[in-house]
């Protein structure tokens, strides 16, 4: 009996959980939902991104299809792929996700892109959702100062070296015994797996000679190089020993970074081994010893730091081959962000990046110093060496080295305009810097135009900047030495500015160009300007010298203006039939027309209308004995604008 009733039980129990999993449904798509899941909390950023992609598209459910657009944003951010980032995080704030975070975080990607002024909204408005939390106003009192350190950049000349970057991640240069070595995932990088997080190759050590501006072929350090990531070196000045970072172990399957030491014998480096100090349970990474190799500087989320990772040290005796035990450099240097790339300059000024103190965008790179066991205040370098994007990796040439005509130091950064991901750049002291500061005002009110467009170009065409003014109407920006330029501006509803040459050609000294520009209000269809100038001879429609003066001017704006369409209209005084009069002008408004077609206008974009004596603006009227200059005001020419919506065909 015993028997029976035990099996009977476990027939109700399951039964009862069958009918319990019948009646609770699965839901849709849940493995593939936690594939994704898995990938982004393993860090696994770029695949993480693609699998929430294609579900995304397959979820009904608005409220889970919400969060998977966060989450790919999201993914995207932590990957370091701005731009997709930012089309992201447009589409997360337009579905009204509810986490006030986003605004934050998509204020962060707008600095990444140097849009300042828009950042500074979007903080605004974060603060407005979480007025409690100070970093909001921070964030937007921080768009206001980085402003201005791109309007009065620093005397630097950054370059990038295209002949060592690719399209995948070229970063961290270091210069040791006439050479260059640095870390890239370029196809050349050993093995074939590819790394998660990024979406390229695993990173590898590379060397290229220097000379001068230019750089040899890059080669691999193969005998250093694994399948999985090597990088971020630090080598003595004769190039016989190297520490630089390893990640994942050489079997893949480690999770943290150490730091590795190999030596340069009978002419290969020896198999490198870890360092002491490192552990399973943190990172350390990205060494940088002092010039008599006494100390040694690195980056580690070893417990005791003040957030994610800090800047440490640790003392070496290198006869000994000792180590003493780590030191944080304090929260002057430190904050609740991370610390990465130290480098320690000749003179003991130590350079690093940071995320957590007032910055362009991503990682800038910061100065300090030990004075006496004490660190000073973290200090940044402003802009061009930073940029909206991440800048760090900065080392020097030994001052040995230097020369004016040359590179003095190299950066990495992932700034516009680059050849793909990370890209190395080199850094020159300029001679003399030529900046441009202006404003732009309304012509009428005098008052200023925020978020105008303004352009500068070569005379080839080639684009120099794209830049908004601020709320004041005003712009600034370092120009390119040697050149003649052209500078437009612009903005909606506005008539766009005439071209205005700017000619940086022949200056032997730091100069600074200050322009005024006022821009008109598109006239509205109801309101008709005269063309002052335009006359004809008694019972002519031939256009007068005088009068292709003002059709030329006409021209210009048209062209400067590719939307508006209008309408150009011609009159006459009553001193005729007025079936003559109105022939007559319609005569006078299409050779108006043909004039400016021989001059690049479209005929399009121009409706000629005659109204001969039926629109005076004044009381001559017929049997009216009036001036001749009353009737001269009558025989007119004005336009119209009619539309502002034209587009070129192609």
């Amino acid at each position: 009996m015993m028997v029976v009733r035990t099996l009977l039980l476990l027939i109700a129990v399951f039964t009862g959980l069958n009918l319990s999993a019948q009646q609770q449904k699965p839901i849709p798509y849940q493995l593939e939902l936690d594939q994704a899941d898995a990938a982004f909390k393993f860090k696994k950023y770029n695949t993480a991104a693609n699998l929430y992609q294609k579900l995304y598209t397959k979820i009904k459910d608005q409220e889970l299809k919400q969060k998977i657009l966060f989450k790919i944003a999201d993914s995207y951010r932590n990957s370091n792929n701005f731009k997709q980032a930012l089309k992201w995080y447009e589409e997360v704030l337009n579905s009204k996700y509810p986490d006030p975070a986003v605004i934050y975080s998509y204020g962060q990607l707008l600095k990444n892109f140097e849009r300042y002024e828009e950042a500074g909204r979007a903080f605004y408005d974060y603060n407005f959702e979480v007025p409690e939390d100070d970093k909001g106003k921070d964030a937007q009192k921080s768009c206001a100062v980085v402003a201005q350190w791109k309007a009065n950049p620093l005397k630097y000349n950054v370059q990038n070296i295209k002949a060592l970057n690719t399209e995948a991640s070229d970063y961290s240069s270091f210069f040791a015994n006439g050479k260059l070595y640095f870390t890239s995932a370029r196809k050349e990088s050993q093995g074939n797996a590819i790394f998660e997080w990024t979406g390229q190759k695993f990173c590898d050590l590379f060397e290229s000679n220097l000379n001068g501006s230019t750089y040899a072929k890059p080669v691999p350090l193969k005998t250093l190089n694994t399948n999985f990531n090597e990088g971020v070196a630090w080598l003595d000045s004769n190039a016989s020993s190297i520490y630089f970072t390893q990640c994942n172990g050489n079997d893949g399957k480690g999770i943290n970074c150490k730091i590795l030491v190999s030596y340069f014998q009978n002419g290969a480096w020896i198999t490198p081994v870890p360092l002491p100090f490192n552990s399973d349970s943190f990172s350390c990474g990205h060494p940088a010893f002092t010039a008599d190799g006494r100390r040694m500087y690195f980056s580690s989320d070893m417990p005791g730091g003040y957030g994610e990772k800090d800047i440490w040290y640790l003392s070496y005796d290198g006869i000994k081959n000792t180590w003493g035990s780590p030191v944080n450099l304090g929260k002057q240097v430190n904050s609740s962000e991370d610390e990465l790339f130290p480098y320690v300059k000749e003179d003991g000024t130590i350079y690093y990046s940071s995320k957590g103190f007032t910055g362009m965008g991503g990682l800038d790179i910061f100065i300090t110093k030990d004075t006496s066991g004490s660190f000073k205040n973290a200090e940044n370098l402003k802009y061009p060496i930073n940029s909206g994007g991440d800048d760090f990796g900065i080392s020097f040439l030994p001052l040995s080295k230097q020369n004016r005509s040359d590179p003095i130091a190299f950066i990495t950064s992932n700034r516009e305009g680059g050849e793909g991901d990370d890209d190395l750049y080199s850094i020159a002291v300029k001679p003399y810097v030529f900046l441009i500061k202006g404003i732009v005002l309304e012509r009428g009110t005098k008052e200023p135009i925020g978020s105008a467009n303004v352009s500068l170009n070569l005379n080839d065409g080639k684009n120099v900047f794209k830049i908004k003014t601020n709320d004041k109407g005003q712009f600034g920006a370092e120009l390119p030495l040697n050149q003649l330029m052209i500078l437009q501006t612009g903005k909606e509803k506005y008539l766009s500015a005439a071209d205005m040459s700017i000619d940086s050609r022949g200056f032997a000294k730091d100069s600074i160009t200050e322009v005024i520009i006022y821009l008109d209000q598109i006239p509205s269809e109801d309101v008709e300007l005269t063309l002052q100038g335009i006359y004809y001879d008694l019972d002519k429609y031939d256009i007068r010298p005088e009068a292709r003066v003002v059709l030329d001017s006409l021209a210009t704006i048209l062209k400067n203006n590719p939307t508006l369409v209008i309408e150009l209209a011609s009159h006459t005084d009553s001193r005729a039939p007025a079936e003559y009069n109105l022939d007559l002008s319609k005569k006078r408004a299409q050779s108006c027309v043909n004039y400016l077609t021989q001059k690049g206008i479209s005929k399009e974009r121009m409706v000629p209308v005659g109204y001969g004596e039926t629109k005076l603006v004044n009381d001559c009227s017929d049997d009216v004995d009036c001036t001749e200059a009353e009737h001269q005001q009558n025989r007119r020419t004005t336009i119209r604008v009619i539309r502002s919506d034209f587009k070129i065909k192609k």
